[in-house]
């Protein structure tokens, strides 16, 4: 009924945008016409979009959301210029992106062409063009921020007032950690024409240990100060749902293969040879890792109670195992809208709790029934009771974290912009 009031306000989302990668457009488009996506929005790379056009027009027509990730980032280090990123219109082929190419309003900037890109394809949302810090890196903040705000003129000029620029904030474990430096970039932020943050962390993943995730906790929470969604970028597992659920950050992004995590060792280093290919892997909830589908068919073979245990036998998802391990992807995501939904029925105040006994708990016991499995590979079981030992860990750090800090004021929630259902309303700086 249209008439209905609702005495309390909805409890907050927590928003999962999906990075589609390279060549995951075929099972993405195969996933939307089976109504199988329920995500905040979409992330697509800059390098991919022409490949990717079909699609992308296709959500469009959806009302999804669209983001459009520049790869400035890869673009401007020795180790990532010349990879699948030089397929970026404003990618230099010969070299690195440097300072001048970031100067608005001069031959070399890539400023302007970033905005006429971004309107052009129809993108609700843009990461604005940032820099990884870590390193001898963090010359780059100061150029980023002017960026930021010469990108924001930019697409006004070109009439994308409606289009959102999420700041792009790359940094590593160690520097998230310094809260003197921290506290500097959120002084600079502030300020500066953006909807939202989406922090990236070189170092940190899906298999951070509670003590790293209390440590982020603490370290993320000052950029509330911002009042604006604080999204993890390339983050996955019980670390991403840990750090959304207590309300430390608004939600993540990840993706269909993989971007559970984000590392840069060969970044900084001039590309060697390419390395071979990784087998498909499956993620499993129970171990909070992935784990190749060899291994888990092996298993399944092994184990009658595996197969009970780890089988999907959703209809609305994989309906068989071998459905199952054919598509692993898809059945990740599944699992992760199913636990997102669950989640987000449950208020702020009581969610914590609610998280801790009826989802990390969950997966400690899923794990250890999963150390006990009889005639399971030796690998699987060592895998098993270490995954066992660090969601024990997880816990414990957390509730302790939440003895120390008390109850912790949500992020603002991640809500999708207006011009997403009317693409003709101006939303400057919505989420």
């Amino acid at each position: 009924m249209s008439n209905v009031v609702h005495l309390h306000r909805p409890p907050p989302q927590i928003a999962h945008y999906l990075r589609i990668g390279y060549r995951e457009h075929v099972l993405g488009d195969r996933m939307r016409a089976e109504g199988r996506f329920a995500e905040q929005g979409f992330v697509f790379d800059a390098c991919h979009v022409e490949a990717q056009a079909d699609l992308i027009q296709d959500l469009r027509g959806e009302r999804r959301q669209l983001i459009l990730d520049t790869n400035i980032a890869e673009q401007s280090v020795v180790g990532r210029f010349s990879g699948t990123v030089a397929n970026a219109p404003w990618a230099r082929k010969d070299n690195p992106l440097e300072a001048e190419d970031f100067q608005a309003g001069t031959n070399r900037s890539v400023l302007e062409p970033i905005a006429r890109f971004t309107v052009a394809k129809g993108f609700h949302t843009v990461l604005s063009p940032a820099h990884y810090l870590g390193g001898n890196q963090f010359y780059w903040f100061d150029v980023d921020c002017r960026s930021c705000e010469a990108l924001r003129d930019a697409l006004d000029r070109e009439g994308g007032q409606h289009i959102g620029i999420n700041y792009a904030l790359i940094l590593d474990n160690a520097q998230i950690k310094d809260a003197e430096l921290v506290k500097r970039i959120v002084g600079a932020l502030r300020g500066l024409p953006i909807a939202a943050v989406w922090l990236r962390v070189a170092g940190f993943g899906a298999d951070a240990t509670g003590a790293g995730i209390d440590k982020m906790a603490r370290a993320v929470l000052q950029f509330h100060e911002l009042g604006i969604p604080i999204i993890m970028d390339r983050l996955g597992g019980q670390t991403a749902l840990a750090l959304s659920s207590v309300g430390v950050t608004s939600g993540y992004t990840n993706g269909m293969k993989g971007k559970d995590g984000f590392q840069t060792g060969g970044w900084l280093k001039p590309r060697g040879g390419g390395g071979g290919g990784n087998d498909r892997a499956v993620f499993v909830s129970g171990l909070d890792r992935r784990v190749t589908v060899k291994e888990m068919k092996a298993l399944f073979d092994a184990s009658a109670t595996a197969r009970s245990v780890y089988g999907c036998r959703d209809t609305g998802c994989c309906s068989s195992i071998d459905a199952m391990l054919r598509e692993p992807e898809a059945h990740y995501l599944r699992e992760q809208q199913r636990t997102l939904a669950d989640l987000g029925q449950v208020p702020e105040a009581r969610r914590p709790d609610y998280y801790l006994d009826n989802h990390l708990d969950a997966m400690r016991l899923k794990a250890e029934r999963s150390a006990r499995l009889k005639k399971a590979p030796e690998d699987f079981t060592k895998k098993a009771e270490k995954a066992t030992l660090r969601l024990t860990r997880m816990k414990t750090a957390l509730e302790r974290t939440f003895q120390n800090i008390g109850q912790i004021p949500f992020a603002p929630e991640a809500t999708v912009p207006s011009s997403v259902a009317a693409p003709g309303i101006a939303s400057r700086n919505r989420p």
